[in-house]
């Protein structure tokens, strides 16, 4: 269980890296270094022992294939759309392709393929400290939106955030 704590402040500091970076507009190289930290880090912890989940195991194998092909998928997609509107309008907000449901699809990919790898190991203490790493991922979409998107596109963002939801369709 110590090993889980250790990836879940492991987690934790790298987020405050990532924003430290980002607001001081300093060190971008880090920038590609940690947000593949945001994807591998969570990934690792089902490898430490643990006791795992009786379940009917193939079924939870199956769910957790197709949400980390789900999420893999629409992470592609998102980035995908992102860079071709930010080489056609890069002053402009990105709102088409998963960016017209979701107002973090790339986030959204990340938390499908972090819980079904989660489900395909059924690691007790990968999961149940997994929801801390997931709340942390809301935390850091919700700061983005206040301490970034909403500063950089201000009214065009609030209206666009009345009309899309953060990890759900509105």
């Amino acid at each position: 269980m110590g090993m889980q704590i250790l990836f879940v402040l492991l987690f934790a500091g790298n987020l405050l890296a990532l924003w430290a970076v980002i607001l001081m507009k300093k060190c971008g190289w880090y920038r590609f270094a940690g947000y593949w930290l945001l994807l591998v880090i969570p990934l690792l912890t089902v490898f430490f022992d643990q006791p795992r989940f009786e379940l009917d195991y193939y079924w939870w194998k199956i769910a957790g294939a197709a949400a980390i092909v789900a999420g893999t998928a629409l992470g592609l997609w998102a980035k995908r759309e992102n860079r071709s509107w930010v080489e056609t309008r890069p002053q402009d907000l990105v709102i088409a392709g998963p960016y017209q449901y979701f107002r973090h699809p790339i986030y959204l990919g990340l938390i499908f393929i972090i819980v079904g790898w989660w489900w395909l190991w059924a690691a007790v203490y990968s999961f149940y400290f997994g929801m801390l790493i997931l709340a942390l991922i809301w935390i850091n979409a919700y700061l983005e939106e206040k301490l970034i998107l909403e500063q950089q596109f201000a009214g065009k963002y609030q209206e666009y955030k009345t009309q899309t939801g953060m990890f759900w369709v509105k």
